[in-house]
């Protein structure tokens, strides 16, 4: 006897398996969709966590930026009242170093000594007078020479004048004037 099978099993075979490779296809198609979505996603977030840092770093940085000119401007405003400071003491000093310079010259000149004009300009004396002999004028500029309040004592004219009976020296002295010191 002889058997024939109509049922179409190798064809429903072939089908079932083209029905499987379809469908791992379609698997794999969306999982690997599923991924590059996950992966796209993912470096989204990075992107817009960079973007984020990168503005948090500008205005930081623009925040530092101001802290910095508002620094420059304090240290300008710094040498600013220091060079008044200096100013008002150096002033201070030479309110003060008049009086204690003309003390001082009115004690280091000699009985027969007068002193016609004192020009005093940024330190620098000049001083004009007459005198009875040279022996005087040079015990005058010995005396300004022991002071603390006088330098570089400089005699630039002595001259012989005849005032009425009298021979008298007229002199010409320039000397430096040295302010006190600040405490």
């Amino acid at each position: 006897m002889i058997r024939i099978n109509l049922l179409p099993v190798r064809e429903e075979r072939r089908r079932e398996s083209a029905r499987q490779y379809i469908s791992i296809c379609v698997l794999s198609v969306m999982l690997l969709a599923a991924f590059i979505s996950l992966v796209h996603i993912k470096m989204g977030r990075k992107i817009d966590s960079l973007n984020a840092e990168i503005k948090t770093t500008q205005e930081e940085g623009n925040r530092l930026t101001a802290i910095v000119e508002d620094v420059k401007r304090y240290e300008k405003r710094k040498k600013e009242l220091q060079e008044k400071i200096r100013i008002i003491e150096m002033l201070s000093s030479k309110k003060t170093g008049a009086v204690r310079m003309l003390d001082e010259l009115s004690q280091n000149t000699p009985g027969k000594l007068w002193v016609n004009l004192l020009k005093w300009d940024n330190l620098k004396l000049t001083i004009k007078g007459i005198a009875l002999d040279n022996e005087t004028i040079a015990r005058f500029m010995r005396n300004l020479e022991g002071s603390l309040r006088f330098s570089g004592i400089e005699l630039i004219e002595s001259q012989q004048n005849i005032q009425g009976e009298m021979k008298l020296e007229s002199f010409n002295i320039n000397c430096q004037v040295v302010l006190p010191e600040k405490k």
